[in-house]
């Protein structure tokens, strides 16, 4: 070329092609859960929409993020509420407050509601129960174990579970404190709470 301006114009638009396929080869880095399940989860940074299940629910039990018992899924003969969530997760912030809110109305109807936090630090998970004045049981997952178990691919992951164990409804993404109500009140008042 005999002009260099336009040798640099011509490579202006390649340089910043390259640099946003290196921004987003980043945070998929960044996002991609390692460890000893090689799972990939995904933020769902935008408005649950339940989808309705009819699954059996795996188990499992973990140790508590606050200190005490480990924590044990599902709880027999109860109507449970399993929030995957983690402080890194900004759409776990926008839903937190609803879900203590729903906690707190829903506990004396025999709800019960159990947290997991996924691969975090128990210092910022406690944070971030601290922040929102989560005050329902959560575990620590810092291994990711349960996310091929539960087949979870975005954070926050919510699924409402009858009192026999079986998954009835999954919310991927932040769920609306609305839509978590009336999912539990249909499933209180068809008798299998």
């Amino acid at each position: 070329m005999n002009n260099p301006h336009a040798y640099v114009r011509a490579l202006v638009p390649i340089a910043i092609l390259s640099a946003g396929v290196a921004i987003v080869s980043a945070a998929v880095y960044q996002l991609r859960v390692g460890g000893a399940n090689d799972s990939l989860l995904l933020v769902a940074d935008h408005p649950a929409e339940g989808t309705s299940m009819n699954e059996t629910a795996p188990t499992f039990e973990l140790p508590a993020l606050k200190p005490g018992p480990p924590i044990a899924f599902p709880p027999s003969g109860h109507v449970t509420v399993l929030n995957f969530w983690a402080s890194w997760c900004a759409p776990c912030a926008i839903e937190a407050p609803g879900l203590q809110r729903t906690w707190t109305a829903y506990r004396k109807r025999g709800v019960r509601f159990i947290g997991v936090d996924q691969r975090d630090s128990d210092g910022a998970a406690r944070a971030f129960v601290s922040e929102f004045g989560i005050s329902y049981p959560s575990a620590k997952d810092p291994s990711g174990s349960l996310a091929d178990d539960f087949a979870l691919y975005g954070l926050p992951t919510t699924f409402v579970v009858d009192r026999d164990g079986v998954l009835r409804e999954r919310f991927v993404g932040y769920v609306d404190e609305t839509d978590l109500r009336r999912v539990l009140d249909q499933i209180l008042e068809d008798g299998t709470e």
